[in-house]
């Protein structure tokens, strides 16, 4: 008789299998992994720091040929590129004349050693009383040359050029404007205006 009871097990486990499957079963499951991947449409990103207040000296040949100051710096982990928000720099030419460069944002390459300048940059030349007006400006400092592939507005002594792109070479002081060229004069009369008496 007791041995024919024994076939009650099964029967029981199979009938109550909806009740404990489910805790049962989750209490056996191996562990769940941590999706460490980005999700679809997402980029992981390279740890960044800032830094304030950032002063950087370059040199040639034992002469100091610019002095970049910005309010602060960011650089990505993975980048060779500081990111600089206002922007002060100073660029000295063979004769030890300053050339003072403003900008709201740019960029400092460590590896080419081209700064970038962008949004309100104003270029003053104090010995020449000078001042360049662009939004965007690259300085090459192992070139010594700067190049503005937008508009520029030149503004000297009783002249003002307005032009579509500038090229500046540091070491000879020549400029190069290009695309379409307008110049006004102040203070300048032409033969007709002077007539002979």
């Amino acid at each position: 008789m007791k041995r024919n009871k024994v076939w009650l097990i099964p029967l029981i486990l199979i009938l109550t299998y909806p009740l404990w499957s489910i805790p049962v079963g989750s209490f056996l499951a191996p562990p769940k992994k941590v999706d460490t991947q980005p999700k679809t449409g997402q980029t992981a990103k390279s740890p960044s720091f800032t830094m304030e207040t950032v002063k950087i000296i370059q040199s040639q040949k034992g002469e100091r040929t610019a002095l970049i100051l910005a309010e602060s710096a960011r650089l990505e982990k993975s980048s060779d590129t500081f990111i600089l928000e206002i922007v002060d720099a100073d660029i000295f030419d063979e004769d030890g004349n300053v050339t003072h460069i403003v900008s709201k944002t740019g960029a400092f390459n460590n590896g080419t050693q081209i700064l970038t300048l962008i949004d309100d940059v104003v270029v003053h030349k104090t010995h020449d009383e000078q001042f360049l007006y662009t939004d965007l400006l690259h300085y090459d400092s192992k070139k010594r040359t700067v190049n503005c592939p937008g508009e520029t507005r030149l503004v000297g002594k009783n002249v003002t050029v307005d032009g579509g792109s500038l090229y500046y070479d540091v070491k000879t002081s020549q400029y190069d404007i290009g695309n379409r060229v307008h110049v006004v004069l102040e203070g300048f009369s032409s033969p007709d205006d002077n007539p002979a008496p």
